[in-house]
């Protein structure tokens, strides 16, 4: 029983320990002989009735059944995003059934995936993605960013999982909030991919330009789009379209859908062909140049 508690902070559940072969005399037994601590309805402290803050959340999470995760505030400062004074525990649950415990806010989604159930030192706790959505309910945009960069900084950010979760999302309380935080970000590398890109970005810095971002993603309303070349206060994207990447009518077609994204949310956008660049690297500067002067 130790052992078992010690890799769950110090905590376990009366249905682990009836697992674990005690009966249900044997527990209540360990309670009045002091072995076993009370934290939660049926979730103890084992040897010791001081809990540290990761027993104290794994022993909400115990306490609010199968399917239940740390998240939101409690979820965040797990994942060491941002601290939290909060006297109550944030714990989401998979059902819409009520579950009540003192000292525990549970959240109900019974809407969760297995993409939103994650561990994290060995709590079960909402995703990344999921966590700053829950953030995104109740702080204000300057704390939200902050979450959000530090999520980056500690390399725990999943665009795919969070581009996936926006259209999960759409009309929840507080996504709108997460977008615009999102669309000021800088998400992405920086640094051009090909050769063609290291070209381009070459003719941009010899023609004077604007240094444009390389190989950053925008926000084009529910889903991110990574774009070649963005000048972000100009809100102008230029795409360069290698020949062997851009040839086919698939490629073709979901190029033209792009284009009609950047149009629809505000972009002055064009697409500098291979052998533009290559051939006449002029014409292709004049296209930039063109859009920034509007």
């Amino acid at each position: 029983m130790l052992e078992f508690a010690a890799r769950q902070h110090g905590v376990v559940s009366l249905e682990q320990l009836l697992r674990l072969g005690l009966s249900a005399e044997a527990v209540w037994k360990a309670v009045a002989a002091g072995r076993l601590h009370r934290v939660h309805r049926e979730v103890y402290a084992v040897g010791r009735a001081e809990l540290t803050a990761k027993g104290r959340w794994m022993a909400a999470v115990l306490a609010c059944g199968d399917g239940a995760l740390l998240s939101h505030a409690s979820g965040a400062a797990l994942r060491g995003l941002r601290q939290t004074a909060a006297a109550l525990i944030d714990v989401t649950v998979p059902r819409l059934s009520p579950v009540s415990r003192p000292g525990i806010r549970v959240h109900r989604h019974p809407d969760l995936t297995p993409a939103d159930v994650t561990e994290f030192d060995g709590i079960p706790v909402a995703s990344v993605s999921r966590t700053l959505v829950g953030l995104a309910t109740f702080l204000r945009e300057p704390q939200l960013e902050r979450a959000c960069d530090q999520a980056v900084v500690l390399d725990q950010f999943d665009l795919r999982e969070m581009e996936d979760l926006l259209k999960r999302s759409h009309g929840r309380r507080g996504v709108a909030r997460l977008r615009n935080v999102l669309a000021r970000g800088d998400l992405g590398s920086d640094v051009p991919a090909s050769g063609l890109e290291r070209r381009y970005r070459e003719l941009c810095a010899q023609a004077g330009l604007p240094a444009p971002e390389v190989n950053r993603h925008i926000l084009l309303g529910d889903e991110y789009h990574r774009v070649d070349f963005l000048w972000r206060k100009e809100r102008v994207v230029i795409e360069t379209d290698g020949n062997r990447y851009h040839s086919t009518g698939w490629q073709r077609a979901r190029d033209h859908d792009r284009d009609a994204l950047l149009t629809q949310h505000g972009y002055r956008h064009a697409r500098i062909a291979e052998d533009t660049i290559t051939e006449d690297p002029s014409q292709a500067i004049a296209t930039a140049r063109s859009l920034l002067r509007r």
